[in-house]
Formats: structure tokens, C-alpha cells, sequence
């Protein structure tokens, strides 16, 4: 009996040292913990921050410290960071990135974390690699086009364009009632190359695909390099803003916010960001021109992934628990004009999205971004040699004539 009473004591001993039993311990008495994220410099929204906070208010011993990568350096970094080990805890990254750098860094999430199955079955499967998920599904369906300000047009009694031809009779009307037809924003690569990039999903056929990835067709061909050529006359021809050789991303939402400038080529989360500075301006969306009856659209295989090599994974996955819930989820996804991802999000469409859905998504008549196409190849030096172009550098030819080299590189590379 005494022993046993000697185990008890002892054992009260022990719960009294550990902070008590049965009790969860105070979370103000915790070791601080602080969690690095990755992300793209344009993915850093006001939207997002607004939400980390919400997160460090709500769980105070947790901090983000949040590194902003250029966008044009973005591949780049997130490679050498993978290569060294020095990825951050949490990454905002693509499933195609992912692929690329391995998806063996990152931490695999399946059926025991909480939010897994209430992910839509599209937006799970979109981003598995070999049948696993290796992190937070957070992109959705978007798409990419002409951006256009809906009461110019209207005003000026301005047709939306569906063809090269009547862009260009759009942009010299336009121009004569004193606006910059369309801004371009060369300086940021990833903006200056969306009039060629979208033009060539529209027509590029799943034939096309593999006789490129084969070696029997060149990116060099006419139908190709005279897309290049359509888009950089835009510029010569003084249909677009002066300054397009050191215009940003974020001075082409001040002039299309500011009335200026009546179109803009992007993806639909720069209406977003317009309307934060103009909330009553009406804009609208179209497909780029070149076929204007096929909307690019994008499968969103964005995901926050942590690395394998994180210090704290689990203090990771609470984030993502808490960042999953469809409240978040809805402002996230939101902020960015996308589809929910999860089965519990209720978004309503706003207009000119529901117009996106009955003229092109309904019917069908979409084609995947070719940055999600060809999924595993760094698209980024045929982004950089388009900005070499636009500054009258090099021609067209040039441009796809070089890039043909280092799509082979990289083909090979891949195929070893």
C-alpha cells in the first residue's frame, strides 16, 4: 500500500513539473515559433497579408516571415534554394515547378490531414505528381486574356475585338479618343510575354505538342514567329504607352485604374487589383485576339508545400489547417478572381466572369496555358528573350530560333 501511495505522489510530482495533467499547457508560455514562406513578389497581396496577420493574431507564439522573390528570378531561386537545402519552411509553388526540383523535398500530405477530403476532386487531381499531393491545394481554374474598360468601349460604341485585324482597328480607335490603346509592362518579364504565350495555346493542337517535345517541329516556325512580330509592332506602331520598356505590372493597374489606358493582356486577378483603386470601374474580359473564339485558361496547380527539410513541419500543417478553412479559402481564391477549391467555399461569380463562363467555359471553347502544358520546362529565358526583342534587340526569329536550342536542352535533360 505504501508503495503504491509512493506512486502516486511521484506521479503527481511529475504532472505538477510538466505543467499539470490532462490540461493542455498555456499557449502564452510556449517557445515562440516562426515560419518562413517563399513567394512570388506578386503573390504578396494586400489580400494575403491580411490574412497572415489574422493567422498571427489567432495563434500568437507563431510568426511568418514571408521572402519575396522577383518574379522574373522566381524559377531561378526556388531551383538553387532546392539544390542547396535552403528552401523555406512553407513555399508557394506550381505543380510544374515542383516536378521540375523534385517532389521528394517536399512533405506528402494525404488522407490524414484535415482539409484533404474536402478538396474538390478536380482541384486534388490537377496537382498530384505519380498520385501524391505534396501540399496545400490554394490555385484554382483562372484565365488569361484581354482586360478591357468596359465604359470606353461602351462610350466610343467599340466592339470587343475577336481578331488581330479588328485589335488592330480597336487600338487606332482608341488612340484617336486620346487613350493608350493597350499598356504593356515590358520591364516584368512575365507580363511582357502573355499577347504570345496565349495566342500560342489557342492554336497549339496536342499534335502540335508532341511533334515540339519530338524535335519535329521548331518553335522558329512562321505561324509563330509572326505572332511575335504581330505583338511587337503593337509597340512600334505607338499603340501601347511610351514607356513600355520600363513599365511594371503594378503601373499598368495605376493607368487602367487612373482611365488612361483602355486595355491591358493579363490574368484575371489584375481586375482585382484595379478595382482596389477604382471599386466602380466596370471592366471586362475577353480572349486575347489572335483566336478570339478560345479563352487560355489556366488549371491552377498552385499548392503551399513545406519542405522535407523543414525544423517544423507540424507547426507548418497547423498553418495549413488553419489556412484551409473556407473562410480563408474564399478570400484567398477571392482576391485572385479564382474557382474554390474546396467543396465547402460558396463564391459568387461577378459579372464579367459569368460572361467568361457562358461565352468560353460552358462551351468549351478553352486551351490550356502552354506554361502548364509543357510542365516541367523553365519557360523563363523565352519570357527574357522576348524582353530583348521588345527593346529592339533581336528579331522574332531570333528569339524562338535561340529558344529552339534551349527547349532542346532541356527535353534531353528531361529525358536522361
Amino acid at each position: 500500500m505504501k508503495k503504491i501511495m509512493a506512486g502516486i505522489v511521484l506521479a503527481a510530482v511529475i504532472c505538477s513539473l510538466a505543467g499539470g495533467c490532462g490540461k493542455e499547457q498555456d499557449p502564452e508560455k510556449e517557445e515562440p515559433v516562426t515560419l518562413t514562406m517563399m513567394l512570388p513578389q506578386s503573390h504578396y497581396k494586400d489580400f494575403f497579408r491580411d490574412e497572415l496577420a489574422r493567422f498571427e493574431e489567432e495563434y500568437p507564439r507563431y510568426h511568418i516571415d514571408v521572402l519575396r522573390i522577383p518574379d522574373n528570378q522566381w524559377i531561378e531561386v526556388v531551383k538553387t534554394k532546392a539544390v542547396t537545402g535552403e528552401l523555406t519552411d512553407i513555399i508557394r509553388i506550381d505543380k510544374g515547378l515542383m516536378e521540375d526540383i523534385g517532389a521528394e523535398k517536399f512533405v506528402e500530405m494525404g488522407e490524414e490531414e484535415s482539409w484533404y477530403g474536402r478538396v474538390r476532386e478536380e482541384q486534388l487531381e490537377n496537382k498530384k505528381i505519380g498520385g501524391r499531393l505534396y501540399g496545400l491545394p490554394v490555385g484554382s481554374s483562372s484565365s488569361v486574356g484581354l482586360i478591357y474598360n468596359k465604359e470606353i468601349f461602351d462610350g466610343l460604341g467599340i466592339a470587343v475585338p475577336k481578331s488581330m485585324d479588328e485589335f488592330y482597328r480597336v487600338c487606332g480607335l482608341l488612340q484617336e479618343n486620346g487613350y493608350t490603346p493597350l499598356y504593356v509592362s515590358d520591364k516584368d518579364a512575365w507580363t511582357a510575354t502573355i499577347g504570345f504565350s496565349a495566342s500560342v495555346s489557342q492554336i497549339m493542337t496536342d499534335e502540335d505538342y508532341e511533334k515540339l517535345m519530338s524535335g519535329e517541329m521548331r518553335w522558329d516556325n512562321e505561324r509563330y514567329c509572326s505572332i511575335l512580330e504581330d505583338f511587337a509592332a503593337l509597340r512600334t506602331e505607338g499603340y501601347t504607352n511610351p514607356d513600355y520598356i520600363e513599365a511594371t505590372y503594378d503601373s499598368a493597374v495605376q493607368a487602367v485604374a487612373s482611365g488612361s489606358a483602355a486595355m491591358y493582356m493579363s490574368g484575371q486577378f489584375f481586375i482585382n487589383d484595379v478595382q482596389e483603386l477604382s471599386p466602380e470601374m466596370e471592366l471586362g474580359m475577353t480572349a486575347v485576339p489572335y483566336r478570339g473564339d478560345v479563352l487560355t485558361v489556366k488549371s491552377g496547380e498552385g499548392m503551399f508545400a513545406v519542405s522535407a527539410k523543414s525544423p517544423h513541419i507540424e507547426e507548418a500543417k497547423v498553418f495549413l489547417d488553419w489556412f484551409s478553412s473556407a473562410e480563408n479559402m474564399n478570400e484567398f481564391n477571392a482576391g485572385w478572381n479564382h474557382m474554390p477549391v474546396f467543396r465547402d467555399q460558396e463564391m459568387a461569380m461577378p459579372r464579367w466572369q459569368e460572361e467568361l463562363y457562358e461565352e468560353y467555359i460552358e462551351p468549351g471553347n478553352t486551351a490550356l496555358e502552354i506554361n502548364e502544358r509543357f510542365s516541367g520546362i523553365d519557360l523563363s529565358r523565352l519570357w527574357s528573350l522576348q524582353q530583348e526583342m521588345f527593346t529592339g534587340q533581336i528579331s522574332a526569329r531570333e528569339v524562338l530560333a535561340e529558344w529552339q536550342e534551349e527547349f532542346e536542352r532541356q527535353v534531353s535533360a528531361i529525358r536522361q
